[in-house]
C-alpha cells in the first residue's frame, strides 16, 4: 500500500512539472490568497472623496496583476476595499487627495500624494502616512540591493526613526501609526508629520517630500542641507504645538469622536543630541530648588542654591525668544517698573532693583546679591528653564528696603510704555476669552434644534480650555500689573481691581466654583501646591462686590473712554465699576442694589442709543451707547455651523445692557409698569419688535437680539431661571466643564458634577 502511494505521488509531481513546463516553468507557480484590506489615508486625514490605488507586487517590487482602485468614504481618511485575491502579499498603496492641514487648522488648498509599501500577510489593515510614504524609496532601493521585504523594511524603520530621534518606536510598524489612536506612536506621527507641513503650501510639501524621499532613499539618512532645513523648522514648529493639537481635537470633535492628543512637544529632537524627549519634563516629573526662596538683607549676601532635576536646566531659553513654546514671563515685577507710569520713572528706576549675579555650576545655583537702592523691600525670581523655554523652577529672592521715601505723585500718574504693553496684553487676553466663551453661548442658545452642546462642549473640547485658559492668562497678567504698581507707587489697584472683576465673574457665571488668585503670590503658591483650589462662588463674588463698591467711591465720575487708547481703556470710570457690580448683584438676586447702582449709570447721562443697528456688535465701539469696550482680533469665527463675524472691539457694557438689566429688575420687584417703560425705551431705539409672552419672556427676546455676542446672554438666561427652556439642557449643563487639561494639571480641581 505504502508504494502505491509513493507511486501515486510521484506521478502527481511530474504531471505538476509537465503542466508549468507548458506555460513558462516551475518558477511561475502563484499562490493566490485573498486579503480584506483597509484603513486610513492621514497627512491630517485625506478627505472623502479622495483617490487611493492598490498594486499587486512580488518579493522584488515588480508589478503583478491589475491594480485597485478605491475612495476615501469620510473625512477620517478611512478607506475598504473587501475581499480581493492577491498574488503575493506585497502591494503599493498610492492616495491622492485634499487633506486636514493640521498646522492651520484648515483643509488644504491642493491635493497631496502619499505612498505606502506593505506586506499584507502581516496585517490586513494597512494606514497610508508621511512616515511610511518616507520610507518607500529606502525600501525599493535595498530591496535592489538583495535584501528581502522583511529586512528592507525593518532597515527603513530603524533608519528613519534614528533620523528623527525616535529610536524608540523602531520596530513599530508605521503602517500601523494612526492619528486617532492617542498613543506614543500616534504622537510621534503627528509631530513628524507637521514638522515637515510647518509653513509650506501643499505644492511646497509636494516638493519638499519628494526631496527627503530621494535623499533618505539613497544612504537611510539626510543629508547635511536637509538636516540643516529641519532645524529651522523645529524653530517655526515649537510655538504652534498647542494649537497643532487642539486644531486635530477640534477637527475629530466636529467630526463626532474624541480624540486625545499626547503632549507632542516631547517627540521632537529639540536640542539636536539624537534622543527626543529628554529635553523637557514628562509627566509627574518636577524640578526642585532648595531653597526656593531667599530672605537677603539690605546690604545683600552671596547664597547657594542645590538643583535636583531629571533633566538639564539652563538659566535663559535655549531657542529663539521669539518661537519658544510658551513665552516665560522673565523677571517681570522687576522689570516692568522700568515704564510701568509715565514721567515718574526717573524718580524710582534706580531704586527699585535687586542686583545680582548668578551662576548655574552643575547642580547648584552661586548668587550674590549686591545692596538694594530702595526704600521699600523687593523680590526678584530667578528662573530656570527648560531647553525649550519653558519654566521648569524659580528661586524668589525677597531684600529688604532701606528705608527710604520715594516722593508721592500729586495725581495717578498715566501709564507708561511698559505699562501700556501691560494693558494691551490683559485686553487681548480678555478679548480672546471673551470671544471663545460667547462661541460657547452660541452652542447653548442654537442646541434646541441641532443639539450642539453635546456635540461641543465637554472637557475635551478646545473652545472650552481656550476660554478658560485665556480669561485666567488676563487674571494672571492683572495681578502682575498690580504687584508691580504696589511695589512702586501703589496708584493702579482699583482699576487692576476692575479688569479682575471681569475676568472672574465671567469664569463664575460659567464654570461656578473656580480657583480664586487674589494676589500675585497666589499664582507662585498654586505653582507649588499642585494647583490653586476652587473657591466657592458666593466668596468669589463677594470679595468682588467688596472691590467694586470701593472702586466706585474713588473712581473718577466721567464718560469712560476705553476706545480711545490704552491708558482709556485701563482708567475706568464709576459707570464700569456700577455695572460690573449690578450684573453680580443680579445674578445674586439682589435686585435692589442692582436698581440703584443702573439707575445712577443712566442718571449720570453720559450715553445715549445707537440707532444705526439693533445688534451691539455692529456698532462701533466709540458710539455713544458704549460703556465699555475690549479690542480682540476681528475676522469671521465659524464652528458647528455657527458664524460669528466679529469685530475689531468688543462693545461689552452698553446702554442698551443697562436698560434691560433695569427692566429686569424692576419685573423682578413686581414693578412691572417701570419694567415695560426700560423696556420700551430700548425697543423703540433698536426698531425691534417682540410677540407677545410676558415682560420677561420679551426681554429675553430683546436681549437675543441685541446682545446675544456680547458675552452676557447665557449669564442672563442662567439667573432668570430661562436656560433650561431656551436651550433644552440638563440641569448640570448649566455650569461648563472644566477642562479636562487643567484637571490633570491640577490635583486640587474637582470636575462638575454630570460631566
Amino acid at each position: 500500500m505504502k508504494l502505491i502511494k509513493y507511486v501515486t505521488t510521484w506521478l502527481l509531481a511530474c504531471v505538476a512539472l509537465t503542466a508549468c513546463d507548458d506555460n513558462g516553468g516551475p518558477d511561475d507557480i502563484i499562490n493566490t490568497q485573498k486579503y480584506d484590506l483597509q484603513g486610513k489615508v492621514e497627512k491630517g486625514p485625506f478627505v472623502s472623496g479622495s483617490t487611493l490605488s492598490i498594486q499587486p507586487m512580488d518579493e522584488s517590487l515588480q508589478v503583478l496583476g491589475s491594480m485597485y482602485n478605491t475612495t476615501i468614504v469620510d473625512n477620517m481618511g478611512s478607506f475598504m476595499v473587501g475581499s480581493k485575491e492577491f498574488d503575493s502579499p506585497y502591494a503599493e498603496l498610492m492616495a491622492t487627495g485634499y487633506f486636514f492641514n493640521e498646522v492651520e487648522g484648515v483643509l488644504s488648498n491642493g491635493t497631496l500624494t502619499l505612498r505606502a509599501i506593505v506586506d499584507l500577510s502581516n496585517s490586513n489593515t494597512v494606514n497610508v502616512n508621511v512616515l511610511t510614504h518616507l520610507k518607500y524609496a529606502r525600501i525599493k532601493n535595498l530591496i535592489a540591493t538583495g535584501k528581502s521585504f522583511t529586512e528592507a523594511n525593518n532597515t527603513a524603520q530603524r533608519e528613519l526613526f534614528k533620523a528623527f530621534a525616535l529610536e524608540q518606536f523602531a520596530n513599530k510598524e508605521v503602517s500601523l501609526f494612526t492619528i486617532t489612536a492617542g498613543t506614543d506612536e500616534a504622537a510621534a506621527l503627528i509631530a513628524i508629520s507637521s514638522l515637515l507641513l510647518v509653513d509650506r503650501s501643499e505644492a511646497e510639501l509636494t516638493e519638499y517630500l519628494a526631496k527627503l524621499c530621494e535623499d533618505f532613499g539613497k544612504n537611510g539618512v539626510f543629508s547635511e542641507e536637509i538636516k540643516t532645513e529641519i532645524e529651522s523648522d523645529k524653530c517655526k514648529l515649537a510655538y504652534r504645538l498647542t494649537d497643532i493639537r487642539e486644531n486635530i481635537i477640534e477637527r475629530y470633535k466636529d467630526l463626532g469622536i474624541d480624540v486625545k492628543v499626547k503632549n507632542i512637544l516631547q517627540y521632537i529632537d529639540w536640542d539636536g543630541d539624537g534622543k527626543a524627549g529628554n529635553e523637557t519634563l514628562k509627566e509627574n516629573e518636577l524640578v526642585v530648588v532648595d531653597p526656593a526662596t531667599i530672605n537677603v538683607p539690605n546690604e545683600g549676601g552671596s547664597y547657594t542654591v542645590t538643583i535636583t532635576s531629571p533633566i538639564a536646566v539652563y538659566l535663559e531659553p535655549q531657542m529663539d525668544e521669539d518661537i519658544i513654546i510658551d513665552a516665560p514671563t522673565t523677571d517681570v515685577i522687576e522689570s516692568i517698573m522700568d515704564g510701568l507710569y509715565e514721567g515718574y520713572d526717573s524718580n524710582i528706576s534706580d531704586h527699585n532693583k535687586i542686583s545680582c549675579t548668578v551662576e548655574l555650576a552643575g547642580k547648584q545655583l552661586n548668587i550674590a546679591v549686591a545692596t538694594l537702592q530702595s526704600s521699600i523691600d523687593k523680590s526678584k525670581e530667578i528662573m530656570l528653564y527648560d531647553y525649550v523655554g519653558n519654566v521648569v523652577a524659580r528661586v524668589v529672592i525677597n531684600q529688604a528696603g532701606n528705608g527710604q521715601n520715594i516722593p508721592s505723585p500729586t495725581e495717578t500718574p498715566a501709564l507708561g510704555e511698559t505699562g501700556k504693553a501691560m494693558v494691551a496684553n490683559i485686553a487681548m487676553r480678555l478679548a480672546t476669552g471673551l470671544c471663545e466663551y460667547n462661541m460657547i453661548e452660541q452652542y447653548y442658545n442654537y442646541n434646541a434644534g441641532l443639539d450642539l452642546v453635546n456635540k461641543n462642549v465637554s472637557p475635551t473640547a478646545s473652545c472650552i480650555a481656550k476660554a478658560w485658559n485665556e480669561l485666567y492668562a488676563a487674571g494672571n497678567a492683572v495681578l502682575t500689573l498690580k504687584n508691580a504698581d504696589e511695589k512702586s507707587l501703589n496708584v493702579y489697584g482699583d482699576y487692576c481691581n476692575i479688569l479682575s472683576a471681569i475676568c472672574y465673574s465671567t469664569l463664575v457665571y460659567g464654570w461656578g466654583d473656580v480657583p480664586y488668585l487674589r494676589e500675585y503670590n497666589d499664582i507662585q503658591q498654586s505653582v507649588e501646591w499642585g494647583g490653586a483650589p476652587q473657591t466657592n462662588a458666593t466668596e468669589i463674588f463677594a470679595q468682588l462686590e467688596d472691590n467694586l463698591r470701593y472702586a466706585i467711591e474713588v473712581l473718577p465720575e466721567k464718560k469712560n473712554e476705553s476706545t480711545q487708547d490704552f491708558n482709556g481703556l485701563f482708567f475706568a470710570s464709576k459707570d464700569v465699576a456700577r455695572v460690573l457690580l449690578a450684573n453680580i448683584c443680579l445674578y445674586e438676586g439682589k435686585y435692589n442694589e442692582a436698581n440703584d447702582l443702573l439707575r445712577q449709570v443712566v442718571e449720570a447721562g453720559f450715553y445715549e442709543f445707537d440707532t444705526t443697528s439693533g445688534d451691539i456688535c455692529q456698532i462701533p465701539a466709540s458710539s455713544s451707547e458704549v460703556i465699555y469696550a475690549l479690542l480682540c482680533d476681528s475676522g469671521t469665527r465659524t464652528r458647528a455651523n455657527i458664524t460669528i463675524e466679529q469685530p475689531l472691539e468688543i462693545p461689552y457694557l452698553t446702554l442698551t445692557d443697562v436698560m434691560l438689566s433695569l427692566a429686569e429688575c424692576n419685573y423682578m420687584l413686581g414693578r412691572e409698569h417701570e419694567a415695560e417703560n426700560y423696556l420700551s425705551e430700548v425697543k423703540r431705539a433698536k426698531n425691534i419688535t417682540t410677540e407677545g409672552g410676558n415682560i420677561l419672556q420679551e426681554i429675553k427676546s430683546v436681549r437675543e437680539q441685541t446682545l446675544l455676542h456680547s458675552g452676557t446672554y447665557f449669564a442672563f438666561l442662567k439667573r432668570t431661571g430661562l436656560a433650561k427652556e431656551v436651550c433644552g439642557v440638563e440641569d448640570y449643563r448649566l455650569l461648563l466643564p472644566i477642562p479636562q487639561q487643567e484637571l490633570e494639571t491640577n490635583m486640587n480641581l474637582m470636575q462638575n458634577p454630570g460631566y
